[in-house]
């Protein structure tokens, strides 16, 4: 007697989950559904497609488990879900789903719901529950979006990643708030620093990534109790970024989304209905004005095109063409010498490669090029003190004043263009407007007082700093210093001879110049020490 039996089928069960702490339909449930209906039915289980942490609104082919299995579709027969939600709550994806299938020969069936789409009713059955599916999708969304939207507004901590820095922490009348992780709060200090004081992005990644310093990222993953497989690696772009978001500052902070549902990079910092920004925590790591001093230092160097080069030259940045004042870059090549293969590594002028004139290239071995150099500057400077700036900031409240305007000033544009629209909009306009310009001209009545700075001693000389620097390290401090060098090819600079005559020079010449600023008499408030030398002069000249 033949067999009335259905040919086993290969299946591919679909796992979902939006959030991971939900035990009604957890990964394990859904897979033993799953299982037990292959069992029942004779057919055999092939893989799994396991999402966690993944919205039901997002399209099943830009998932990350899901989205790999739909690449190879002839490794299976069957999609089964536990129920079709799982698969997806839009009934436009379901529909992109159900005709992708169609095309395959593919089946989706739901365990729990008893339907499968190689029947006609079953396929009835399935886009009634898909259309149910994304009406209970909006509906979830638009109770979160307020749910969040609230608690932005009051300024507790609505459950998306921490910023750089700071943990969630339980308040005592229930919900969270944000602290200040101890190790982290110390860095982003640090951070907001040394960006203040001028030393490259691209500088502060090279150095976390020597001392292996885990990421922000991984961070979080850590003291959730799941150390990354993979450490994440610092970059200059990474530091950036943790700079000019607001919340470094405390402020409460969220992300603008495009048209097409794309998330923007910028944050934007909440306001209260009075207009006033909201604090997401009682402990700020840096100040609003540290931080608006970090964010305008990066953006002065923005302005002027300045990006400090990622190789490990001492002289890259401070080095530079006497021919056509562009900077010299470090060049390697690669001969063989009596069967040996050496490399040599050359400062060279670039003008040619990038099609700008220079009347007298230069070139000169790395090596010979930074002996030179540092000797020039240790003869001058070795033995003189490096000093360092005190700053007092004394009173100065135009930042905060500044701010209070702006909201002022969006509140009456938003007037203006219509967007207060009925009694009570108009009533909560005047309120917010009325209590913004008080909080204006308190600030305007504060007293000011300048900051100032001094020079203070460091007990360090030029010789021993630099001793204890690395390569990439020195190069920062020349920049910080305003020290600059330039070199001049055979022939082009004229020199005195030891019996009075002027010749010309036979040799590549590097000489040190010096900004005016630092011949002042009094302290210009950067740390540089004094010359007693004419202005204008460069160190080296005969």
């Amino acid at each position: 007697m033949p067999s009335t039996r259905t040919p086993a089928k290969r299946v591919l069960a679909v796992i979902r989950l939006s959030n991971e702490t939900d035990e009604t339909t957890s990964p394990d449930r859904q897979r033993a559904l799953i299982a037990n209906w292959a069992e029942a039915n004779g057919h055999v289980l092939v893989g799994e497609a396991e999402d966690l942490d993944i919205s039901g609104g997002m399209r099943p082919f830009e998932r990350p488990s899901l989205g790999e299995w739909l690449k190879t579709p002839d490794r299976y027969d069957v999609l089964a879900c536990w129920k079709l939600d799982r698969l997806t709550r839009r009934s436009s994806h379901f529909a992109e789903m159900l005709s992708w299938c169609q095309q395959r020969r593919k089946t989706i069936v739901s365990v729990t719901e008893g339907f499968d789409i190689s029947t006609s009713m079953g396929k009835m059955f399935a886009q009634i529950i898909a259309a149910f599916a994304e009406g209970e999708l909006d509906v979830i969304t638009e109770r979160v979006v307020a749910s969040h939207e609230k608690l932005r507004r009051d300024g507790r901590y609505a459950g998306a990643p921490t910023s750089f820095g700071y943990v969630a922490a339980n308040l005592p009348t229930g919900g969270k708030t944000l602290v200040q992780d101890v190790e982290y709060a110390d860095i982003l200090r640090q951070i907001f620093k040394d960006v203040t004081e001028g030393v490259s992005t691209h500088e502060i990644a090279r150095r976390f990534n020597e001392q292996d310093l885990m990421t922000w990222g991984d961070r979080r993953d850590t003291l959730r109790g799941k150390p990354p497989t993979e450490r994440q690696h610092w970059t200059a772009d990474v530091i950036q970024q943790i700079v000019k978001n607001p919340a470094a500052a405390g402020y409460k902070t969220q992300r603008t989304k495009t048209e097409d549902g794309r998330y923007l990079r910028a944050h934007i910092i909440v306001t209260d209905d009075d207009g006033n920004p909201v604090m997401g925590t009682e402990e700020p790591i840096v100040t609003a004005l540290e931080w608006q001093a970090a964010v305008k230092s990066l953006s002065s160097r923005a302005s002027k095109g300045e990006r400090m080069a990622r190789t490990e030259s001492m002289l890259q940045g401070v080095l530079k063409c006497g021919g056509c004042n562009h900077n010299v870059y470090q060049h390697r090549s690669r001969h063989t010498v009596g069967g040996e293969v050496k490399i040599y590594a050359y400062y060279a002028c670039q003008s040619k490669r990038k099609e700008r004139t220079c009347d007298a290239p230069v070139r000169l071995p790395v090596g010979q090029a930074e002996e030179d150099a540092v000797s020039t500057l240790l003869t001058l400077l070795g033995d003189r003190e490096i000093t360092r700036v005190e700053r007092d900031p004394g009173e100065d409240y135009s930042a905060q004043l500044a701010e209070a305007r702006s909201i002022l000033d969006t509140l009456e544009d938003d007037f203006l263009t219509g967007k207060y629209k009925g009694d009570e909009a108009v009533r909560r306009y005047h309120r917010m407007h009325a209590k913004q310009s008080e909080k204006v001209d308190r600030l305007a009545a504060l007293p000011h007082r300048p900051a100032t700075t001094r020079q203070v001693g460091t007990g360090e000389t030029y010789a021993e700093r630099w001793a204890r620097l690395t390569r990439l390290e020195r190069r920062d401090f020349l920049m910080s210093q305003g020290i600059g060098f330039r070199v001049h090819a055979p022939g082009t600079v004229h020199r005195r001879s030891l019996l009075g005559a002027s010749e010309l020079n036979t040799e590549p010449l590097i000489l040190a110049e010096i900004p005016e600023a630092l011949f002042a008499d009094s302290p210009r408030g950067d740390g540089s020490v004094r010359f007693e030398l004419p202005s204008g002069a460069r160190m080296g000249d005969g």
